[in-house]
């Protein structure tokens, strides 16, 4: 673990300590110098800012693997790209997430489980919005796929393409092949360039570490 983690997780750790009387937060993982506490996580599946795990997964190793992610690729947006982001853009977002509890009363509850408070919230949510922009701008031109690309795809999925009970022809099937390729391309390249990004930096997974013992 390099210095500036140690550093990070030792504040948090003194930090949980003063207020151990009133709330026990653990450490879940260390990013760089970016701290993921159990809290974190909670509040991240409270507030829908991270997907909802497949049914049998472990819903916290799920979240975390995320906000690792996340964390990464916000460092290196940070470094790119560290403008502001519309504020516009945010309090339409913020909006979104407090319409889906039933009352103001029920939002605030919610951010006081989660010991998580507004400012913080919109924190988060400028940040997936900076992260969003990156991504879109990064690897939004994916080249279009061939003909036999189109094809072959077609034929290892064809149970995938039905309409109305029967089989979709190529012609009628071709554009959400299409797509769907590109998507696929498009995931593999942004999977291979987080994982370089996380081979560069200090991750420390402390749940991970836990879980094996």
């Amino acid at each position: 673990m390099k210095a500036g983690a140690v550093a990070a997780l030792l504040a948090v750790l003194v930090s949980s300590a003063v207020h151990a009387a009133d709330r026990i937060d653990r450490v879940l993982a260390v990013v760089n110098a970016d701290v993921i506490t159990e809290s974190d996580v909670t509040a991240a599946r409270a507030f829908d800012l991270v997907r909802p795990p497949r049914p049998g997964a472990d819903p916290i190793r799920t979240t975390l693997d995320q906000l690792i992610r996340r964390a990464l690729i916000l460092d290196e947006v940070m470094r790119s790209t560290p403008t502001e982001t519309e504020p516009g853009r945010v309090a339409a977002r913020m909006d979104a997430i407090r319409a889906r509890f039933p009352s103001p009363a029920a939002y605030e509850v919610r951010l006081e489980e989660t010991a998580m408070n507004e400012t913080r919230l919109r924190d988060l949510v400028e940040a997936d919005i900076r992260v969003e922009d990156y991504m879109r701008q990064r690897f939004g031109g994916v080249a279009e796929p061939s003909d036999a690309d189109i094809v072959g795809y077609y034929e290892t999925h064809r149970a995938d393409f039905t309409s109305g009970g029967r089989q979709m022809t190529l012609d009628e099937a071709r554009p959400t092949v299409s797509e769907r390729v590109i998507e696929e391309r498009r995931r593999q390249l942004v999977d291979e360039w987080v994982a370089r990004l996380r081979r560069r930096a200090d991750v420390t997974d402390v749940y991970s570490a836990n879980a094996t013992r």
